[in-house]
């Protein structure tokens, strides 16, 4: 179900029935429908003549603390009485317009019920509905998701890229800029990321690394050298390029992000080494999360 206004989804729905105002002649409709008529629609497809809510909570871009935020709104007014009990229409859409509730509901709040994606703009607007009639639209508002933690826990669930067509593989992202913000973000976890030496210490860098890749796309691994998920690199990466599954596939990108790995001046690096593998008889191997990796508080 498309919403046209809606550029970017999630919207949520619920129905309550509410009783209608007092007799026919102080239900706020079209002219025509309270003579009997046809139910006419002003300009902006309206048939209820009241006033556009207003958006109180979240507007203006503002980050929520929660996927299922709550929405607030102030109630509309009627033309023809100064009592109306209307119902709200209320749509919430993501970056794909797509919307995954459509509701009525009574009152002028209503919490999600739904979790929307992590770090993603939302737009969302309101309308109020009495007896079959609708009232125009408020104006369209936003706000943004809170980001998903990238240290703390695994990395299990948000956007992850559209498999490609039959066939085909996707490009490569140059992710070479968050390589080098986190090398510069976790410099301590750096300085003791050579697992020979460090252990369980050792992997946080890259762990970190990884994390941070997979709250933009869920694409992201690590590496099982020559196809062995029980044999993680130490200093490589997986984006996995085909259709299907990422755990356990072969159809991926494997990148080189720490040059000198365990020598005297290891550095942050983005080192494309696919055909290097390939071309030496071996392959890569997509796995998430790694052997022996725990989840932290």
């Amino acid at each position: 179900m498309k919403s046209p206004f809606l550029r970017s989804g999630f919207a949520v729905a619920a129905v309550v029935s509410v009783a209608a105002c007092g007799g026919t002649a102080n239900i706020p409709t079209s002219p025509s429908a309270a003579a009997g008529g046809t139910l006419a629609a002003a300009a902006d497809g309206s048939t209820l003549k009241v006033s556009a809510p207003s958006l109180l909570s979240p507007v203006g871009g503002a980050r929520v603390d929660t996927r299922r935020p709550t929405f607030t709104w102030t109630d509309s007014s009627g033309t023809f009485t100064d009592s109306v009990s209307p119902t709200y229409d209320l749509e919430v859409s993501g970056a794909d317009g797509a919307v995954l509730l459509s509701t009525n509901v009574a009152g002028t709040s209503y919490q999600a019920t739904v979790d929307a994606a992590f770090d993603t703009t939302y737009n969302w607007r309101v309308r109020a509905r009495q007896d079959g009639a609708t009232g125009p639209w408020s104006a369209v508002a936003n706000f943004v998701t809170p980001k998903q933690q990238a240290t703390g826990g695994l990395v299990l669930e948000g956007f992850r890229a559209p498999d490609p067509p039959p066939g085909s593989r996707l490009q490569l992202p140059n992710e070479s800029g968050t390589v080098n913000a986190q090398f510069a973000a976790n410099y301590d976890d750096w300085q003791h990321s050579c697992q020979d030496e460090y252990g369980q210490r050792g992997w946080i860098w890259l762990d970190k690394l990884i994390d941070t890749l997979r709250t933009k796309d869920l694409r992201w691994g690590y590496n099982g050298k020559r196809g062995n998920p029980n044999d993680p690199s130490k200093d490589v990466i997986d984006y996995h390029s085909g259709a299907g599954d990422s755990q356990f596939s072969t159809r991926v990108y494997i990148i080189d992000v720490m040059g000198g790995h365990c020598g005297p001046t290891p550095t942050p690096g983005w080192n494309d080494v696919t055909d290097i593998t390939f071309n030496s008889g071996t392959v890569g191997m997509f796995i998430y999360p790694r052997p022996g990796r725990v989840p932290t508080p």
